[in-house]
């Protein structure tokens, strides 16, 4: 071979090995700025059911920098406590149980997302897209602000910013998807209103870029909430693993129910739309030795008093959930995870609320007291046969681990039965295939 030729190859062959590390090097950072690098492989594969989603990296002023107002939250209340542990709140003596506050539910969702066998980080083969921003935080951040325009600011800011991205633009936010952990009321202020010092909440729900987005919520307006599906408020326990679950089931199967029913809540002031229920219940529980009343002031912060409310549905057959300062309340849940049938006084509770959550036959598992048995609510109770009781208490028990959030740190190998993340994944991809077939 020509004595110039194998010079050359050798001269290249060494400046080749000298710079391999830096052109390596600049072609991971051309990579990483591209993509972002796959997670290690998880031990479970993913639902067949659930579709693989991709989540948005928002700028942390849409979640997690909104962790930096919450001692603003409430004027009376450092709130920070219950927003801590990925929204869980404090945990409790018992491994698993949080004091877990009633409006973290998006950001329970985050946390159990975030890791899913579901999740892929390659928006190209995505089916759909979660927008994870903390709506409910934001709300509460910015309750107080008069001037309207910077009490919306925030969410009109993030709907600029997703609305340009390719993936959103491609089918106009229809396979897209934006968990709430508020009530709808909280975010359908009309767009109209001037008056900041008298208005309750923001608009964000009004804004046209949400028109075609998928809003699981824990409180949907059964109006116009045509792309709003109810989510359950969170409880107070959060397992790891379907042994938990299974522990606890067979712990409230085997409660001692010493009551007919019980009551926890408080009253309403004299005009407001759920006086006359909860006057009904407060003085019918008052009235006989066969209900547990706790009875909660209306300012009274009565999640943190977790004891003694699971403790009263533990010991209760029946549960009495009339609507609050809205149609629908988080003890709804806190009932079901105590084995105790849920009471209804409106279909709006719960029947047109939680569809993804709650067996189709609403007589399997909850009791519906209708205007004309307000004033007896024990009678009807009562006339209840004792095997029917204890079928629909089994159907209740069996719903646990669907209205639970698991521990954002649970195995995937371990958990079981669909919580409820998984279960609004599931419903989720069912709407996003058949929209894709139409």
């Amino acid at each position: 071979m020509n004595i110039k030729v194998l010079t050359f190859l050798f001269f290249f062959s060494v400046v080749s090995y000298l710079l391999y590390p830096y052109t390596n090097s600049n072609l991971d950072a051309i990579t990483d700025l591209e993509t972002e690098k796959e997670p290690p492989t998880k031990s479970k594969q993913c639902d067949p059911d659930i579709a693989p989603f991709y989540i948005y990296d928002l700028p942390d002023r849409f979640n997690l920098g909104l962790l930096n107002n919450c001692s603003y939250i409430d004027r009376w209340k450092d709130m920070c406590s219950y927003f801590a542990n990925q929204g869980m709140g404090q945990p409790f003596t018992k491994p698993n149980w949080y004091n877990t506050y009633q409006f973290t539910a998006d950001m329970l969702f985050y946390a159990r997302a975030v890791n899913h066998p579901c999740r892929t980080y390659n928006s190209s083969s995505a089916l759909m897209f979660y927008i994870p921003f903390y709506a409910s935080l934001y709300t509460h951040v910015f309750s107080h602000e008069i001037n309207l325009t910077r009490r919306d600011a925030l969410g009109v800011d993030l709907l600029e910013h997703i609305s340009k991205q390719p993936n959103f633009r491609r089918h106009g936010g229809h396979d897209h998807f934006l968990p709430v952990g508020l009530m709808a009321w909280d975010f359908l202020r009309n767009p109209e209103e001037k008056d900041g010092k008298n208005s309750h909440g923001n608009k964000f729900l009004t804004l046209p870029q949400l028109s075609n987005v998928s809003i699981p919520i824990i409180e949907r307006d059964i109006y116009i909430g045509k792309n709003q599906f109810g989510i359950p408020y969170p409880s107070y326990f959060h397992p790891k693993s379907k042994a938990e679950i299974r522990i606890w089931q067979n712990e409230v199967r085997r409660s001692k129910r010493t009551h007919l029913f019980s009551f926890v809540g408080g009253g309403r002031q004299k005009g407001h739309g759920s006086e006359k229920f909860r006057t009904a219940v407060i003085n019918q529980c008052n009235n006989t030795e066969n209900c547990i009343l706790v009875f909660c002031k209306y300012w009274i912060v009565t999640w943190d008093a977790a004891d003694e409310i699971l403790g009263a549905m533990k010991r209760a057959h029946f549960c009495l959930q009339p609507p609050g300062d809205t149609w629908t309340r988080r003890s709804i849940f806190d009932s079901i995870l105590a084995g105790c049938v849920p009471v209804f006084f409106s279909e709006n509770t719960a029947y047109k609320q939680y569809t993804w959550y709650i067996p189709e036959r609403r007589e399997d598992w909850s009791v519906l007291i209708g205007p004309d048995q307000l004033d007896r609510i024990e009678e009807v109770l009562s006339q209840i046969q004792q095997e029917e009781v204890e079928r629909m208490r089994e159907a209740v028990i069996g719903m646990i681990p669907h209205v639970t959030y698991m521990h954002p740190n649970a195995s995937w190998t371990e958990i079981g039965p669909r919580d409820v993340v998984d279960t609004a994944l599931v419903e989720l991809t069912k709407r996003m295939r058949a929209r894709i077939q139409a």
